[in-house]
């Protein structure tokens, strides 16, 4: 995966959308991470960024930690949690590039679906762009670890003709476009959604709880 490259480009149109929210809008609740507003979610961006660089943190980030990283900027303003987060970010750029880890890779996703989001929060479209990435990032890595006991899925992505087999043959096959395989497999769809995708070959039950990597979303979101 292109980690910097999709990091960076995630992070500047974050910025650029910063510089244009009214209050309202940064006080807005992100229903894929409701215990947040907007502005958290950007301190939260900023706070890991500076954590990595400074070593404080290696990818990923539990829910203590990035709790800590929105409670120490919630006495500053966008535009102050804008400045630290571009501060660091060239920094954590380096690191993304040279690091051959995949866990280096981690940023680039969180950015990623935090940027959609924060979109979704917002009333705004899907940012669509390196869904092929996203997508492969997660299910490359369920493809390896897939349970045994489970049915075997294979998964498409049918705007890029991208395919991963998770398990041996094919019980079943999930069809969907890769930003939607790439949203539902990081914790952004909810196990109802998940479950009303295009599937075929029996029932999904069985597996449908096993396809998110992070936990699956509370509630049904749209983006």
């Amino acid at each position: 995966m292109d980690s910097a490259r999709i990091y960076e480009n995630c992070q500047n149109r974050l910025l650029d959308l910063a510089a244009t929210l009214d209050g309202t809008q940064l006080g807005t609740v992100v229903p894929a991470c409701p215990d947040w507003t907007v502005q958290q979610v950007y301190a939260h961006l900023a706070g890991l960024s500076a954590d990595v660089v400074s070593g404080q943190v290696t990818p990923p980030a539990g829910d203590e930690v990035t709790g800590r990283q929105v409670a120490d900027r919630a006495h500053l303003g966008i535009g102050e949690i804008s400045a630290q987060w571009r501060e660091s970010a060239p920094a954590l750029l380096e690191i993304m590039r040279t690091e051959s880890r995949r866990r280096y890779s981690l940023p680039a996703l969180d950015v990623w679906h935090h940027e959609n989001d924060i979109r979704g929060a917002l009333g705004l479209g899907a940012r669509t762009e390196d869904a092929d990435q996203l997508a492969d990032f997660p299910l490359g890595g369920l493809a390896k670890g897939w349970p045994a006991e489970l049915p075997s899925v294979r998964v498409v992505a049918t705007d890029t003709g991208q395919e991963w087999n998770l398990g041996e043959g094919a019980a079943l096959t999930l069809s969907g476009t890769a930003h939607e395989l790439a949203r539902a497999v990081t914790g952004r769809r909810s196990l109802a959604q998940i479950l009303a995708l295009d599937w075929t070959g029996g029932d999904p039950a069985p597996v449908a709880p096993f396809l998110p990597t992070l936990p699956a979303a509370k509630s049904d979101l749209e983006v």
